[in-house]
């Protein structure tokens, strides 16, 4: 049986950076740092992993460059 591969930075060969505010209550923010911190990740990377996840789920014919 294959492990599951946790990936635990994103290489980014050219990023766009742009900014993208999120707002959370301190439970929210709490949570989300814990879990960020027990991954060895940064919070904003964190973040984005997530939320490329579930874009991915949502959009999976769909791969934009």
């Amino acid at each position: 049986m294959r492990k599951k591969e946790i990936s635990r930075r994103r290489r980014l060969t050219s990023s766009v950076r742009k900014r993208i505010t999120s707002y959370y209550v301190e439970s929210e923010q709490d949570e989300i740092a814990a879990a960020a911190a027990s991954q060895g990740i940064s919070l904003s990377s964190f973040i984005a992993s997530a939320a490329l996840k579930e874009a991915r789920k949502i959009n999976p014919q769909k791969r934009f460059k």
